[in-house]
């Protein structure tokens, strides 16, 4: 873990890895120390839980019994995937996470610049199916279907662990703070001008931390998914890693990059991916049932924002 504190008019701030990305937590009072190594220490929980990648994982224990066996896992794992079907169902499917098979095939991040064989994301594709995810709750126990099919909460559990660290400084009566988890950002409370915090829209065409435009919250989350983090070109096209979960390749669209703003992370997440696959026209009631609001950038460099934001979203990107 790689921390980093400072105290500055009553600022005390951490940096940490976890959840395969930089994880940094900034809060404004007095004696914070306990809140913000509490707020770490529920991270790293969540991140040793819900890994697809950690060996005693809940998430690697389903996988690895899918098809075989049901497992018992911990309440907090099991109701965030109760949590992600329900955004899979409203979503039809464009948010999924039994979507692993597919990602692993495609191997963003370890392979380099592969296109799967038309055939091969065809054998997988039947693996990716939520409706395969079946949950007792009597029992707290998660079985997969299918042997072959995994899940990943990768499109969500940044955005509950954001939620959780919200919980924890509330708990130490904290009042101000920014949290951002690799992006996942949630505002409580006022800046150190007492002003809104103003939060930057990455640039999707642009290197990380080039913005497109700002708005201004308070205690609300905003979440982007786009893509510009992982994505190669190879015979004149672009392949970026969020992947449809219908097509088996990644997600074709108008679509840049998806931002939503609202009060709850977790839901925040999962919408911003299930918006960045589907329809933008689909949008609207998905958005409406976690009453967010969102902008969208398109591919003709176009920005649309939705009612609520038309007088907060300030553009500074000239073409």
């Amino acid at each position: 873990m790689i921390l980093k504190e400072t105290t500055y008019n009553k600022k005390y701030e951490k940096t940490f890895f976890a959840l395969g990305t930089i994880n940094t937590i900034v809060v404004y009072g007095s004696s914070c120390e306990d809140a913000l190594n509490s707020a770490c220490r529920r991270i790293l929980e969540i991140d040793y839980r819900m890994s697809a990648f950690k060996n005693d994982s809940d998430v690697m224990q389903i996988n690895h019994y899918a098809g075989l066996e049901a497992q018992k896992i911990n309440i907090d794992t099991f109701n965030l995937l109760k949590r992600a079907l329900d955004f899979s169902r409203a979503s039809g499917g464009a948010f999924d996470i039994t979507i692993r098979p597919l990602t692993e095939l495609w191997g963003f991040g370890s392979k380099q610049n592969y296109v799967p064989e038309r055939k091969k994301i065809d054998k997988v594709l039947p693996l990716v199916n939520y409706q395969d995810v079946l949950l007792d709750d009597k029992k707290c126990t998660v079985f997969l279907k299918n042997k072959g099919q995994s899940i990943d909460l990768g499109g969500i559990a940044k955005g509950y662990a954001a939620d959780e660290v919200k919980r924890v400084l509330l708990q130490y009566k904290i009042e101000n703070a920014l949290i951002n988890l690799g992006g996942n950002i949630i505002t409580m409370g006022h800046n150190p001008t007492g002003a809104s915090w103003r939060i930057g829209i990455q640039n999707p065409l642009s290197a990380r931390g080039q913005y497109i435009g700002r708005v201004s919250v308070t205690n609300k989350t905003v979440v982007t998914s786009g893509s510009n983090e992982q994505f190669f070109i190879k015979g004149g096209e672009r392949y970026h890693h969020i992947i449809d979960p219908h097509t088996g390749y990644p997600s074709k669209n108008e679509l840049l990059s998806a931002t939503v703003l609202c009060e709850c992370s977790t839901d925040a997440d999962a919408v911003s991916t299930a918006l960045f696959v589907q329809d933008i026209n689909k949008s609207i009631s998905l958005l409406r049932s976690i009453n967010a609001e969102a902008i969208f950038i398109l591919k003709n460099k176009d920005i649309l924002v939705t009612e609520g934001l038309l007088d907060n979203f300030e553009r500074r990107y000239h073409q």
